[in-house]
C-alpha cells in the first residue's frame, strides 16, 4: 500500500523501541483487510510520555496508538475512558482518540491465552510462577486468574508492585489462591524485559524452572535464556512472537472497526 493524505496511522510507542518487531505481519494484515492503514513505531522516553499523549490525541487521522513498555500503566491512567479488560488489568496496550480524550483497551490478556491454548498450554488447574508485575503482568495474570488455575504467585523486584497486583487478582478472582513470592510451579510464565533483545539475563533462578512443566515467556525472542534453559528442562515453550501475532487482528479490529 502507497500512504496518503488519508492513511490512518497505528503507531506503537515505547521506550526503547529497537527490541520492537511485527510490522511485516502488521501489513500483512492491513492489506488483508484492505485498510489504508499503516503501522509505525515511536520511540518516546517516559518523561515526555504525557506531553506526547496531549499532542497526539490532535491527529486526526491516528487510529490509535499500541502501547509497549513502559508506557502500560501510565497509558491507562491518562485515559478517560476503559474497556472491560484494561480495568481489570489496570493497564492499557491501546489507546484510541476520542473528542472526550484517549479510550484505553487491552488485548495483552486474550492475546496471551490464545497464544498458551494454541501452544497446548492449560492454565486450569495449574501451579502458576508469573514474573513480573508491570503493565504485561497485569493483564496476563488477570487473564490465567480467568483460567482457574490452582494457585498464582507474583515475583517483581519491586515487591510493593507484586502485592498490588495479587490484591487485585484476589479481588476480582476470590476463589484463585494467589500470593507474593517465587516456588515450584507447572507453568512458568516471564513478563519481565529480561532476555529482550541480546539481554542475556535469566529472570528467575533456574532452579524454578518447572521440570517437564510449561513455560511462556511473552519476550519477543525465539531464543531467550530462559526459553533455551526450559527446553533443557524438557519444559513445553512459547514465547512473545506467538502473543503479538494473536493480538495482531485484536489491535485492528479495535483501532480500525470503522474503516
Amino acid at each position: 500500500m502507497t500512504p496518503d493524505g488519508t492513511t490512518q496511522l497505528i503507531v506503537i510507542a515505547g521506550y526503547p523501541t529497537d527490541h520492537i518487531q511485527g510490522f511485516a505481519e502488521y501489513e500483512a494484515a492491513i492489506a488483508a483487510r484492505g485498510a489504508n492503514a499503516l503501522y509505525l513505531s515511536m520511540q518516546v522516553a517516559p518523561g515526555r510520555f504525557a506531553g506526547f499523549l496531549d499532542g497526539a490525541r490532535h491527529v486526526e487521522n491516528l487510529a490509535g496508538l499500541v502501547l509497549t513498555i513502559p508506557h502500560k500503566v501510565a497509558g491507562f491512567a491518562a485515559a478517560a475512558a476503559h474497556d472491560e479488560a484494561a480495568k481489570l488489568a489496570g493497564s492499557a496496550n491501546m489507546l484510541r482518540p476520542t473528542g472526550a480524550g484517549w479510550h484505553a483497551g487491552n488485548c495483552d490478556g486474550a492475546g496471551f491465552v490464545l497464544a498458551a491454548r494454541a501452544a497446548g498450554m492449560t492454565m486450569r488447574g495449574q501451579h502458576v510462577q508469573l514474573l513480573g508485575a508491570g503493565g504485561a503482568g497485569r493483564a496476563v495474570s488477570m487473564a490465567i486468574a480467568a483460567e482457574a488455575p490452582a494457585a498464582i504467585m507474583v515475583h517483581d523486584t519491586d515487591a510493593a508492585r507484586a502485592a498490588a497486583l495479587v490484591g487485585d487478582v484476589m479481588r476480582h478472582f476470590p476463589a484463585v489462591s494467589a500470593a507474593v513470592g517465587l516456588g515450584d510451579s507447572s507453568l512458568l510464565v516471564n513478563c519481565t524485559p529480561a532476555g529482550m533483545g541480546q539481554d542475556e539475563t535469566l529472570p528467575c533462578d533456574e532452579s524454578l524452572i518447572p521440570r517437564d512443566g510449561m513455560v511462556f515467556d511473552i519476550v519477543n525472542r525465539v531464543d531467550t535464556p530462559l526459553l533455551r534453559a526450559a527446553q533443557a528442562c524438557g519444559c513445553r515453550t512459547e514465547y512473545g512472537y506467538a502473543m503479538m501475532v494473536a493480538e495482531v487482528p485484536l489491535i485492528l479490529d479495535w483501532m480500525l472497526r470503522d474503516a
